[in-house]
């Protein structure tokens, strides 16, 4: 586990293209994912934010955070349930000494099974526009900063 270097920029965009649209897959509309390095907005944030990475000899994922809050979590498609978004989530707890924050799609039931196993608690709904179609978002909130709390 380490900080992003502007080196993993190439890895982290073919991360976010892939991850974004497994993310949005179960919606009910079809979703033109556009690439982080052509989006603006998401690209702000994204530079505003502390990454980590986590990699073994290539970058397998990415964890954005700003404040407490965790605004993405990615992970490559071939390494999925391997251990690599336990480490990610377990690194960005630890650098927070309080709740941490999250929105999920309510469709991503996979995602929302994987934070109420590490100690997430659904605390409301929003709903975000990604190129002016609503989704739906299930914010969760951990109160727990160890990364030793999965149950």
């Amino acid at each position: 586990m380490r900080d992003f270097t502007e080196l993993d920029f190439p890895a982290v965009c073919s991360i976010y293209i892939e991850a974004k649209s497994d993310e949005l897959q179960f919606e009910n509309d079809d979703f033109e994912i556009t690439p982080l390095d052509k989006d603006a907005v998401i690209l702000a944030a994204f530079q505003e934010s502390v990454v980590l990475i986590v990699e073994d000899r290539e970058v397998l994922g990415f964890a954005a955070m700003y404040g407490n809050q965790l605004r993405a979590m990615f992970v490559r498609r071939d390494v999925r349930g391997k251990g690599a978004g336990q480490a990610l989530l377990d690194a960005a707890r630890s650098r927070i000494d309080r709740e941490m924050v999250l929105n999920v799609a309510k469709s991503n039931l996979g995602a929302q099974r994987f934070y109420a196993r590490n100690g997430f608690v659904a605390t409301g709904e929003v709903a975000k526009l990604y190129h002016d179609t609503a989704v739906i978002y299930i914010q969760m909130t951990s109160s727990l900063p160890a990364a030793n709390t999965r149950l």
